[in-house]
């Protein structure tokens, strides 16, 4: 009883340690139950432009189980890079399983292809296929990224500008392995998506973007761009001036009239005004400044523009207004100023000349001649005084008393002698010359 007890022992013992090798060999003679009838690769031009651009794989697979569960992987390689393709199936006896796969070209050059079928439940290769090397041209697009940007040539700050992303990726898209898109460069974030990027409100510097992208696959591809938004220039402008040179309490204003380029909204506007007694006349700062209610006089007005970036431009302008006439309001007179301040009127263009002489020309001709007479009188009576007294030095100076009597030819015009003998003449428009005794000529009357 003993023995037969040691004897049963021994035999398990055995049978526990050939059991691993028993359970292999099991295995490896299930394996075959997945049978692989018939296999190839062909070139295909599915897009019929005469190349070839896609390789087509198809296989056969039969089972002598009553299921089955198999997995076959297509490796693709080509340039270096592997592209692993698979297709997972169940079958059984009954019904054999018709595979087939389509890999599109991604590159010009050669493609190496292999195939496995793997048993899913043992998780073994069962079977190995090279099918060597095909030539094919590319059908399919790489990742492409490019920028396209929609602005001026020169862009300013505030200027339209738009940024287009443009991206495909064809392998990717059929491959079901796209990745993400990163940009960099931007002065703040934007929308992940591939939106248009709107950079009119950027601040004005130099930029240089930059799109990268990788698919799962490993394909990858980036852009750039680089461009310059431009501080806007100074403010460009005009001041247009009504009312200059007009009276007191009639339109008035200033207005700044700005260039091209130049937005007004956009600039701050400080005005610096001195009245005619040279004190500040506070204005708001706005574009147009209202001047009805000035003082008489000569007026001052300055202006600064200025940017937003800080530029500054100056205009500047000197206003005259008039002493106001006839009834006007008292707000007017009290804004034209102390009267006793104002300056003289000038008659302007209504000036007409007043004779010298009378109010016409016979007037003057008629108190010339009276004139003249009263002179000559004067000139007799002192002409005999001297005579008497001087003798023949008296002549002499009798002489030239009637040396100086002799008039001048005056043309026709009206004559007189002042007191101190000098001859004068008139003319129609009231002007008047004297006569240069020394010279023998008529000189012209001017007040210096």
């Amino acid at each position: 009883m003993i023995s037969l007890n040691k004897r049963t022992i021994a035999i398990f013992a055995l049978l526990l340690l050939f059991a691993p090798l028993l359970a292999t060999s099991v295995s490896a003679q299930d394996a075959p139950h997945i049978g692989l009838d018939s296999h190839r690769a062909d070139r295909l031009d599915l897009d019929n432009d005469g190349d070839r651009d896609t390789l087509r794989v198809v296989f056969l697979l039969n089972t002598t189980s009553h299921y089955a569960e198999a997995a076959v992987q297509v490796d693709v390689e080509h340039a270096g890079m592997t592209l692993t393709f698979w297709d997972n199936l169940t079958f059984n006896r009954t019904t054999p399983y018709f595979g087939s796969m389509d890999i599109q070209a991604w590159g010009d050059g050669a493609y190496t292809v292999r195939m496995k079928v793997w048993d899913a439940e043992s998780n073994m290769i069962i079977h190995n296929v090279d099918f060597g090397d095909f030539e094919l041209v590319a059908s399919l697009t790489p990742p492409y990224l490019r920028f396209d940007l929609e602005a001026a040539q020169t862009i300013f700050l505030g200027d339209n500008c738009l940024i287009e992303r443009v991206f495909l990726d064809e392998i990717g898209d059929i491959y079901s392995a796209t990745g993400t898109i990163s940009l960099s460069g931007t002065p703040w974030l934007v929308p992940g998506d591939l939106s248009d990027i709107d950079c009119s409100t950027w601040p004005a510097r130099d930029y240089h973007l930059e799109m990268f992208y990788r698919n799962t696959l490993g394909f990858s591809t980036s852009a750039t761009l680089d461009f310059t938004i431009f501080t806007l220039p100074p403010p460009m402008f005009t001041l247009n001036v009504t009312g200059d040179n007009d009276e007191v309490g009639s339109e008035c204003s200033v207005a700044i009239e700005p260039s091209i380029g130049t937005t007004m909204a956009l600039m701050t506007i400080e005005w610096d005004i001195s009245d005619p007694r040279s004190e500040e006349v506070v204005v708001p700062g706005f574009s147009t400044v209202d001047c009805r209610l000035w003082q008489v006089g000569l007026s001052k007005v300055r202006v600064t523009v200025t940017s937003p970036e800080g530029q500054s431009t100056q205009g500047a302008f000197n206003l005259v207004r008039l002493p106001p006439q006839g009834e006007v309001s008292a707000e007017v007179l009290e804004a034209a100023g102390p009267d006793n301040l104002w300056p003289d009127r000038s008659l302007g263009e209504e000036y007409e000349a007043t004779p010298f002489i009378g109010e016409s020309i016979m007037v003057a001709q008629v108190i010339v001649g009276i004139i003249g007479a009263g002179v000559a009188i004067l000139l007799g009576l002192f002409g005999g005084a001297m005579w008497n007294r001087r003798g023949d030095e008296g002549q002499a100076i009798l002489g030239d008393a009637a040396a100086m009597e002799i008039e001048p030819d005056a043309d026709g015009l009206a004559t007189y002698v002042d007191p101190t003998g000098v001859h004068w003449r008139q003319h129609p428009d009231g002007n008047v010359d004297w006569y240069d005794s020394v010279s023998g000529q008529w000189v012209a009357y001017s007040e210096v």
